[in-house]
């Protein structure tokens, strides 16, 4: 088979198509593409987010549930409990953290398979926003003694800094990242820049005056395609006599 070059010089000869074109033909691209529709992808990015946006909610519940009942409590084993836990929230924290976990992970393969943005790194910030807040407002209103408890407040301050300082720098990155309207016209203003110095390049080899070597290697080039069978009698017959033309 023909090479890319060899296919756009002699269309050109023939047909002086232009470099748009020429994308089918000489190789040229034509812009970035984008991913067909697929509901079976859309469909799983938007059930495992939905996922990991219920475990989230699981755990800030559970754990304000916890704290209703002092910030402490157990369940099961030999000895006597003080504070027993409400009931089902140490199920629900256990299955919260690791399906959670799982959901994320398949969250970021199926987003990933379907080309769509990925809000991964929102999802560090709000697991720790959620519970900062939690310790902060049950650490200013403490559900039992009266005063600030401090023993929230602090942990309460550190989680607010842990989930707001990666919010900070996940945000503007994100906006980078998955801009995809301006990718694609960036993509598709440096393929048309390309494409046009190409064939700009092309244009002036062909437009210029044949040396006696450039002329033979044309003509050599040509009757190989011909007799590969890539270009038909006419179309050599055309090409040959717009090459001899130019000299």
């Amino acid at each position: 088979m023909p090479d890319g070059e060899e296919l756009s010089a002699i269309a050109r000869l023939i047909a002086g198509s232009s470099p748009v074109a020429l994308g089918s033909v000489g190789g040229v691209a034509e812009g970035p593409g984008r991913k067909p529709f697929s509901l079976m992808g859309t469909l799983g990015v938007v059930a495992s987010l939905a996922v990991v946006s219920a475990c989230l909610t699981i755990l800030f519940l559970a754990m304000r549930s916890v704290m209703d009942v002092g910030g402490f409590c157990a369940e099961g084993g030999p000895y006597v409990i003080a504070t027993p836990c409400p009931k089902g929230v140490p199920g629900l924290m256990l299955g919260g953290i690791w399906i959670g976990i799982i959901a994320v992970f398949v969250y970021r393969w199926q987003a990933s398979k379907a080309e769509a943005a990925s809000l991964v790194m929102l999802f560090w910030p709000a697991l720790f926003l959620s519970l900062g807040w939690n310790f902060l407002e049950y650490g200013v209103s403490p559900p039992f003694d009266g005063g600030l408890a401090w023993g929230w407040l602090v942990p309460g301050v550190l989680f607010v800094l842990m989930g707001g300082i990666p919010l900070l720098w996940a945000v503007p990155e994100m906006v980078r990242r998955d801009s995809r309207p301006h990718n694609l016209v960036g993509a598709a203003l440096r393929e048309g820049v390309a494409a046009s110095r190409q064939f700009a390049s092309e244009r002036r080899i062909v437009d210029a005056p044949f040396q006696e070597e450039g002329l033979v290697d044309e003509l050599e080039r040509l009757a190989r395609l011909h007799r590969r069978g890539s270009i038909s009698d006419s179309e050599y017959d055309s090409a040959k006599r717009r090459l001899l033309e130019g000299r």
